[in-house]
């Protein structure tokens, strides 16, 4: 138990280090952006130097592929690791904002990651094969590009410029993809240098309707209500809120789930296939589907649903259960342990984060 508090400790510090650091940065950047060059840096790159190539395996193919930054494009290279839990969940998110980017702006620009970690190539390689399809990513396990670059944290965002010669230089923060985008347009000439600035000043927050801050409120309260075992209360608030705004997924989210807690399981279903309606992608609605059908005994349908929910920067506490389970049942314990040590793992967690 010690050596699990300690490492906790040691997680908390560090994912509390850089978020102060990348908090500097956002700051750093909002004021600094008319003169955004001074801030690209690398440990051994200055704003307009020149990128070294890149002579990497990827994440799926052993031999060597080279990649010269440059050539014409722009480019956005991604450096990243999956250890600890903090910088993964920041990994895989990127990963997916890039892939998006990349099918976005296809063959005006190149886009590619840089996984730096000896270990874990698996969990990689299956969230590339379900999220992030769109982009290469190079296998650099022994950092050797990590270090040539001089990267000083991860997940990190170099962006090229048509020459290949260093322009920007991006932590991880709640604004990344604007962010990247920003630059990506400014340097395809899509926009100008004033529009460019104006896209780096905060946004003001947004007016919301009385009907909007009264859906919210219903959420809040069916969450309060949830938290108290007060699944039918929960129930009706969240119906209160769909009614609200029917287009909006969150409250068919929370819907389902005091439904499926409560075993009604055909209004619980109903209720995650709107969700799915709005947001075909939900990863939340999929896991709900998945766990009613597990319930029901469905227990294939409810593999290959689970087995996408998983698949998340952050999956499921019940999703992990629910798996380990169902491998279990099909006498595959192998996986079935190694989900019950993740399921372990979380628990731990959530009980020492109650503590804080």
């Amino acid at each position: 138990m010690k050596e699990h508090t300690g490492g906790t400790v040691w997680n908390r510090l560090t994912a509390g280090l850089f978020v102060v650091i990348a908090a500097l940065f956002i700051v750093i950047f909002t004021i600094n952006f008319a003169g955004a060059e001074e801030t690209a840096t690398l440990r051994n790159f200055k704003h307009g130097e020149k990128l070294p190539p890149v002579n990497l395996s990827t994440i799926n193919d052993p031999a060597p592929q080279a990649f010269t930054p440059g050539k014409g494009k722009p480019g956005v290279i991604m450096f990243f690791s999956i250890r600890p839990d903090f910088r993964k969940k920041r990994s895989l998110a990127l990963l997916s904002t890039l892939s998006d980017l990349a099918d976005t702006y296809k063959t005006k620009i190149d886009i590619f990651g840089i996984y730096s970690d000896k270990i874990k190539t698996d969990i990689v390689k299956t969230y590339i094969e379900k999220s992030s399809i769109k982009i290469k990513v190079y296998n650099d396990r022994d950092k050797s590009i990590h270090n040539q670059y001089g990267v000083f944290m991860m997940p990190l965002v170099v962006i090229t410029d048509t020459d290949g010669r260093l322009h920007e230089v991006i932590p991880y923060t709640f604004r990344i993809r604007e962010i990247i985008e920003s630059n990506i347009k400014l340097l395809l000439g899509e926009w100008d240098r004033d529009t460019f600035v104006k896209s780096l000043k905060p946004k003001q927050p947004e007016i919301k309707s009385e009907k909007e801050k009264e859906y919210i409120r219903r959420i809040n309260y069916g969450r309060i209500m949830m938290s108290k075992k007060m699944l039918g209360q929960a129930a009706r608030e969240f119906s209160n809120a769909v009614t609200l705004m029917p287009n909006l997924i969150s409250a068919h989210l929370e819907l389902g789930f005091a439904l499926l807690t409560s075993e009604e399981y055909d209004r619980a279903e109903a209720s995650f296939m709107e969700a799915l309606r709005i947001n075909p992608d939900s990863d939340e609605a999929i896991a709900g589907t998945g766990l009613i059908h597990y319930k029901q005994g469905k227990i294939d349908t409810a593999l290959n649903e689970l087995e996408d929910a998983f698949i998340t920067t952050n999956p499921r506490l019940e999703v992990i259960i629910a798996l380990a389970e169902i491998y279990e049942l099909k006498g595959d314990n192998k996986k079935a342990n190694r989900l019950n040590k993740l399921a372990i793992t979380r628990l731990m967690t959530m009980y020492d984060q109650r503590w804080k």
